[in-house]
């Protein structure tokens, strides 16, 4: 009994199979580390591109809403007299939506002009840096009696303010932000005084809706699962004919992939930083998206090629071309 007993005994953790055997390539020092990359790559944009479509189960702007609450956080002003037209769309770019005819404007450049459509209202007259001071002291004392979450604002000198400097009039640019519910209000203000324009608005967006935290969560988990199992399975595929081909391209695709990333979201960061947000922007800005369109569909297609050579199948040893090893019986023979 205890022979058969420690015969169907659980194997030693020694004799179980590793995490890199698993994946095809047991005695790699960075397979782990690799299939990690992949997963979280698939996840993130996975995560965005649910997040997007969540986006757009927000409720319609529409012109009387606009005009509702400028009115209500700058009464007696002419700011509903100058309002943009009415979005058709959720995101827009330069005011208009994205259509199969601008795609390539999308990618070969102007990526970033891509951005939450909104409306907005401004004061028909010039407002210098003084009056702007108290223009906007008195819309965050507004907003803050009708029960908005109100940041501080940013204020941007045009030039050095320093001694004998008075900042309540010198040439500056101004944005303050708030939320209320499903409304984001973007307060803007550039005084340049007498060296330029002088203008004051609002602008009236929405927050990231709901919908999109959940959607993300689970886009993003099934992405990663599918990027960890796909890429098991790639490096299953070519563990017997050599990957070098297939990590080229691997390698390719994570650097067009990843070095938007590097590049974009240290710059969100201090600007969140910098700048209170109601909202944060969208998680696909933080991706370098879709700013860097044409370098992450060039990775798509880097990743789905080596997907396809990882299929091409694999020529199979058959028996009679394997050499028998000399053993010790064959030794005495040849003797």
């Amino acid at each position: 009994m205890l022979g058969y007993g420690a015969a169907m005994s659980e194997p030693s953790v020694q004799d179980r199979p590793t995490l890199r055997a698993r994946l095809g390539r047991p005695a790699s020092r960075t397979v782990v580390a690799l299939a990690l990359l992949a997963a979280l790559s698939s996840g993130l944009f996975a995560a965005s591109v649910a997040s997007w479509a969540a986006w757009w189960t927000i409720r319609p702007l529409t012109t009387a809403e606009a005009v509702e609450v400028l009115t209500e956080l700058m009464p007696g002003t002419d700011i509903t007299a100058h309002l943009s037209p009415e979005p058709d769309a959720v995101f827009v770019m330069y005011g208009e939506p994205v259509t199969w005819q601008r795609v390539d404007t999308l990618l070969l450049g102007d990526g970033g002009e891509y951005g939450l459509a909104g409306i907005g209202g401004s004061l028909g007259h010039d407002v210098g840096p003084g009056e702007q001071k108290q223009v906007l002291d008195g819309v965050v004392e507004r907003l803050r009696a009708g029960g908005w979450t109100v940041g501080y604002p940013k204020v941007t000198f045009l030039d050095p303010c320093g001694a004998g400097c008075d900042p309540d009039t010198a040439a500056r640019e101004t944005v303050l932000n708030a939320g209320r519910g499903d409304q984001v209000v973007s307060v803007s203000g550039f005084a340049a005084g007498s060296r330029g324009s002088n203008g004051f608005g609002i602008t009236l967006t929405r927050p990231t809706p709901v919908a999109g935290y959940p959607a993300a969560v689970v886009a993003g988990l099934a992405g990663a699962l599918a990027g960890w199992w796909l890429f098991a399975w790639a490096s299953r595929r070519t563990a017997s004919r050599g990957a070098g081909v297939t990590t080229t391209l691997f390698g390719f695709a994570m650097f067009l992939w990843w070095a938007p990333i590097v590049l974009t979201a240290p710059q969100l960061l201090r600007h969140h930083l910098g700048e209170y947000h109601y909202s944060w922007h969208p998680m696909w800005e933080w991706l370098g998206l879709p700013a860097f369109s044409l370098l992450f569909l060039g990775g798509l297609a880097l990743a789905l090629l080596a997907l396809a050579v990882a299929a091409l199948p694999t020529r199979r040893v058959r028996p009679h071309d394997v050499l028998p090893h000399p053993g010790p019986d064959s030794a005495v023979a040849s003797v």
